[in-house]
């Protein structure tokens, strides 16, 4: 006798699967990417500008750039490999955490717990836990980007940039600058979208909605990932000052933070955030309202491929 089509979830019951999500994540990051990278290119530099450099704004510094350095050429600048690092990034982190989170929540409900949701410290865990791998296999590109970001007129391309860190530092000096404060700012992507997702849900109860909109979308996340810098920022600025360190005399992150200290303060660690808050606005709230609109048709796509697999499956068994 054959199963009832009932054993086929319903639109409503059906999770898209990991790679959904990294699909959707990959382009969303993409084309936020595209949007913002002028914004980009001009937060590195004020956090590489020196102690003696004229003190400049992020409109100032994206004007000089156009100016000085062939126009729109020179604010995308290092785009390619920015691509490849930010289609990757997200890819592996979004699939990874998916992933991470279906088995948590499974985990919960075999524990016996009352309801599969995670809790605060397991979000913030799997957060982590996802952007470290993602940044193992990413942090090579992003340091060859940083490189082609801040070398001006005298951008050498991908290759020879690579090759460049290769004799300077080896090829663990694709990992070394910047990764341990690399490794600190795992927490960056997991405070976002715990935030995100927190929010997302009290908004939602709150106003009895089932989704939200494209600008809610925007603005929420937007909001997370301005928290998340705002918390790591001093780390972030410190990955930065040490993959730009181009003398081959490699600093650590201690020493790096020692001589910021004691040439600007502590508020030293904060040069440059009002401009990586600007780029993290936007860049973020762009990409999850695409991934949001992305996700929503790929679950479209995945739940007819379910069906078609599960009344496949519910026939041969009914032979």
């Amino acid at each position: 006798m054959a199963q009832k089509g009932s054993d086929i979830l319903p639109f409503e019951d059906y999770k898209l699967p990991p790679l959904g999500h990294a699909i959707s994540g990959a382009v969303g990051s993409t084309i936020a990417n595209l949007f913002i990278y002028p914004l980009d290119i001009s937060t590195t530099r004020l956090q590489l500008k020196g102690d003696d450099e004229k003190k400049q704004g992020i409109l100032e510094t994206i004007k000089d750039i156009y100016l000085k350095e062939g126009g729109l050429k020179g604010l995308y600048a290092g785009l390619d490999s920015d691509t490849l690092a930010t289609v990757l990034s997200s890819f592996i982190y979004f699939y990874c955490y998916t992933a991470l989170r279906n088995v948590q929540e499974k985990m919960n409900t075999n524990m016996g717990k009352s309801s599969a949701q995670l809790n605060v410290a397991q979000e913030l865990f799997l957060g982590a836990e996802a952007a470290l791998i993602s940044r193992f296999f990413t942090t090579p590109v992003s340091n060859v980007t940083t490189r082609l970001q801040t070398a001006g007129q005298n951008e050498k391309g991908f290759k020879k940039t690579a090759l460049d860190i290769l004799k300077e530092k080896g090829v663990t000096g694709f990992w070394t600058a910047g990764y341990r404060a690399s490794i600190v700012l795992v927490s960056n992507p997991s405070i976002t979208y715990f935030v995100f997702e927190k929010v997302k849900a009290l908004y939602m109860r709150a106003q009895k909605k089932s989704s939200l909109t494209g600008l809610e979308v925007f603005l929420f996340s937007a909001l997370s990932k301005s928290i998340a810098t705002m918390i790591t920022y001093p780390f972030i600025f410190l990955r930065t000052r040490m993959i730009g360190n181009k003398d081959g005399k490699q600093k650590g992150m201690l020493e790096t933070l020692k001589h910021v200290i004691q040439k600007d303060g502590v508020l030293g660690l904060y040069k440059g955030m009002q401009a990586q808050l600007i780029k993290g606005f936007f860049n973020q709230g762009i990409m999850y309202m695409i991934k949001d609109y992305v996700a929503t048709y790929l679950a479209l796509v995945f739940y007819q491929s379910y069906k078609l697999r599960m009344r496949a499956k519910l026939g041969s068994s009914a032979i």
